[in-house]
């Protein structure tokens, strides 16, 4: 405002922001030459300053001194006391700790405190401003959720690591990431997250399927299950790669093979050709992991506009084992040798190997000599064998291993005592079909030897043993051992069943679930345990499924 002569105004002004030490200030002007003195100790009510010190300027030219230690409010201030500058001055250089949040336009920051929008001294080594420039310091061994975390002792370090930039005397800011924390103790997040309390960790799955203390593999309960589907098709003699489109695989407790069929690149033809000698050639299929040895018999040329594929089927690698690739002989025994050695005995020539051997899976029994014949091919001798006990063969996946398993490894009506091998969710399967099936109520049934065998009578326990199936008759029936489980054979596939047919992914947890396999499936409240009957595979690029056919029987 201009000066004015000889006159007073009260100016009266109301918060502006800072701290106001006076509601009202009388000011007395005069000429500018002759400004008068200012009240000792007076403030003005929007400057916030303390009372001045020292002499200042006038802010006219011409302005002279009142006092020797007073000078005009409009003056030019001089460099003050350590800690203290005019309203409108430039800030000196304040006490170790302060900060000014506006270089030109604040008080001195208080020891020990900052504003919110001022940059952040260094307090302690071990402390730091949340967002780096702009923040209230930290408290000690204390983090905000989206600090940069700083360094709190030598031997320590971040988890993940990165560029630093020096921040004051012990203290470190990262630029973007989290520095150093403990080697003992680290922040699992790094950027956005705070230490853990001493008692706490972070849990790293080993990789491996949850199992429960049965051993049962647990496949978990989630919203999306995600898997890449990896399916290759190779020779095997070279692992000269077989470009496929389409494949498919079925096996079953009635087949002791896989079969198989698959549409190939109209390249592969020469990769799956038969050589000189008429035998099949090998192919390994690998499905998620899962390889499995299989044998290309027959395929067929199918052309059409720009485009020509290759269609070819055939069996597992037992199939040599069978016609057209393996002879027909006579099989027999002329001293006594268990069902185990006479599956061995089948599987030479001269009482020389032919290179496949067998893993047996039931209870063996004598056979005395000169009791068994059969002729055909080495696949039929195995399989009679096995049919004696009311057991089924199985192919292992890649070597030469024909299985020996038991139709029922316990009666339906004892499953409960089974562990079962899975346990699949509801979540898990994609389409789910019940067939219900209901079969003769046998409760007892006869099985018997021929010429040397033995006579043997398998009731339910339980029963009164009045619904007897068809007798049966096998000349390898001759032991109590061969009767029983031959028996159980025909019992266990009695009265009320359902055949359940899952349709699910080839998880990793899991892999291919082949016949045999025990499962536990859980719908809600309703939990049903059954057998695998029957696997059968389904991959087209990029999709690859497997059905399950389980047989279930009611508790």
């Amino acid at each position: 405002m201009p000066a004015q002569s000889g006159q007073s105004i009260v100016l009266g002004y109301g918060p502006q922001g800072a701290r106001q030490f006076g509601s009202g200030v009388v000011l007395a002007y005069g000429a500018a030459s002759a400004a008068r003195r200012l009240m000792v100790g007076a403030r003005s009510s929007w400057g916030g300053a303390k009372a001045l010190e020292k002499p200042i300027k006038s802010m006219h030219a011409m302005a002279r001194t009142d006092d020797p230690v007073r000078l005009s409010r409009w003056g030019v201030g001089r460099a003050v006391g350590a800690a203290r500058a005019s309203a409108w001055g430039r800030p000196s250089e304040a006490v170790v700790g302060t900060a000014i949040p506006w270089p030109g336009f604040g008080r001195a920051v208080q020891p020990q405190a900052g504003t919110q929008w001022a940059p952040a001294a260094v307090r302690e080594s071990a402390r730091r401003s949340p967002w780096v420039g702009f923040g209230r310091p930290v408290q000690p061994e204390a983090g905000s959720a989206w600090a940069a975390a700083a360094v709190r002792e030598l031997l320590r370090s971040a988890p993940w690591g990165g560029p630093m930039v020096a921040h004051g005397a012990g203290a470190v800011v990262l630029l973007p990431r989290a520095c150093a924390a403990d080697r003992l103790d680290r922040s699992p997040w790094s950027l956005y997250s705070r230490r853990l309390a001493p008692g706490w960790g972070v849990v790293i799955p080993s990789g491996q399927p949850p199992v429960d203390e049965n051993g049962t593999v647990l496949v978990l309960v989630r919203k999306v299950y995600m898997t890449v589907n990896n399916l290759t098709l190779v020779r095997a003699s070279d692992g000269a790669p077989i470009q496929a489109f389409t494949l498919g695989m079925s096996l079953d407790a009635d087949s002791w093979t896989w079969s198989w069929q698959a549409t190939l690149h109209a390249s592969a033809l020469p990769l799956i050709q038969p050589g000189p000698g008429g035998d099949p050639v090998d192919v390994l299929a690998t499905v998620n992991g899962t390889p499995i040895r299989l044998c290309a018999e027959a395929w067929s040329r199918e052309r059409s506009f720009g485009s020509t594929r290759i269609s070819v089927r055939g069996r597992g690698r037992a199939a040599i084992l069978d016609a057209p690739y393996a002879p027909t002989l006579n099989h027999g025994n002329a001293t006594a040798r268990t069902a185990q050695q006479l599956m061995a005995d089948v599987l030479t020539i001269n009482g020389v190997g032919i290179g496949w051997n067998v893993a047996w899976g039931v209870t063996d029994w004598l056979v005395p000599g000169g009791v068994w014949t059969h002729q055909g091919s080495y696949i039929s001798a195995i399989l009679d064998i096995a049919d004696a006990a009311g057991a089924y063969v199985q192919p292992h996946d890649t070597a030469a291993t024909l299985r020996i398993l038991p139709r029922y490894p316990a009666a339906p009506w004892q499953w409960h005592t089974l562990t079962p091998d899975f346990e699949l969710p509801s979540s898990v399967v994609a389409v789910e079909g019940i067939e219900w099936q209901r079969k003769a109520p046998y409760n007892r049934v006869h099985v018997s030897g021929t010429s040397a065998g033995v006579l043997g009578e398998v009731t339910r326990a339980g029963t009164a043993g009045d619904v007897v199936a068809p007798m049966v008759t096998h000349s390898l029936i001759t032991h109590a051992d061969a009767a029983y489980q031959r028996g159980l054979a025909v019992l266990g596939d009695t009265g009320q069943q359902a055949r359940i047919s899952l349709r699910l992914p080839v998880l990793e947890e899991m892999g291919v679930i082949k016949p045999g396999t025990v499962v536990r499936y859980v719908d809600g409240a309703t939990t049903r345990l059954g057998l695998v009957r029957g696997t059968s595979l389904e991959w087209q690029a990029p999709k690859l499924r497997q059905v399950l056919a389980v047989e279930t029987h009611p508790a």
